[in-house]
């Protein structure tokens, strides 16, 4: 008897937890505005993927990069010349 009460007890646990477990993956679904974002590999700030610079490294890696930190990177290459 009380391993069955044990068992069903375990039972509703694991089903609260599949439930509330699955609730915060729907929530935490990245919504439109988020997946037409990026952050710069540079300052680490979100820019619309309109704003960048997008570069490949290799067949996976990708690369953003904002207009202010290419300017600055540019800037640094002048200043070394």
């Amino acid at each position: 008897m009380v391993v069955t009460i044990l068992a069903i007890a375990f039972l509703v646990i694991i089903g609260f937890a599949a439930y509330f477990g699955f609730r915060a993956c729907i929530q935490s679904a990245p919504n439109a505005e988020e997946q037409l974002s990026e952050k710069c590999t540079i300052c680490r700030r979100k820019f619309e993927r309109t704003e960048m610079i997008l570069r490949q490294i290799g067949d996976y890696k990708l690369l953003y990069f904002c207009r202010e930190c290419v300017l600055n990177l540019y800037a640094d290459l002048g200043l070394k010349n």
